[in-house]
């Protein structure tokens, strides 16, 4: 996991970013804009990291354009791994005290597993903290008790910070 860059937004400019370093590529939030771009990295493991009510709306909450269902079918189809990244994308910060925020995540985290297992018929091995904002080890915590075993963080590198390597 420490040789993972990460996406958010796909753009032009990152084609030319050297990623020779890196052995996986993650996409956060499940964009259209990553979903038009999927074959441009194929020396690389890509993780495409959804949240289902992004899916579910046709957006996230900035307003970008983000997958259906059945591009998330065809990722699959096509041999690219699938990972969650909550139900439902919130900023923890939004939340009074850890109470509320432990309380969030495990309903939330429970929602994500249950769309997973509902509509793609299995729990991904991979999670990506939305925010990478892991609130202490709690997610870590939530999303080990779910099933989750491979989490995702901080220690990507977005691919911003290698256009001017």
């Amino acid at each position: 996991m420490s040789n993972t860059v990460t996406i958010h937004e796909m753009e032009e400019s990152f084609l030319n970013v050297d990623l020779s370093s890196y052995n996986t590529i993650t996409y956060d939030d499940g964009l259209v804009s990553q979903l038009e771009h999927r074959h441009k990295f194929p020396d690389h493991h890509s993780i495409f990291f959804i949240s289902p009510a992004f899916i579910q709306r046709g957006q996230n909450d900035l307003g970008q354009d983000c997958m259906t269902l059945d591009d998330v079918k065809m990722l699959i189809d096509e041999g690219f791994e699938i990972g969650g990244h909550s139900y439902s994308h919130a900023k923890l910060g939004q939340f009074k005290n850890l109470v509320e925020i432990s309380t969030y995540i495990m309903h939330d985290t429970k929602q994500c597993a249950i769309w997973f297992e509902k509509n793609l018929g299995f729990l991904p091995k991979s999670f990506a903290f939305p925010y990478n904002d892991d609130c202490k080890g709690v997610y870590k915590a939530v999303a080990k008790k779910f099933g989750f075993k491979e989490l995702y963080g901080l220690e990507r590198r977005p691919i911003e910070t290698l256009l001017h390597n």
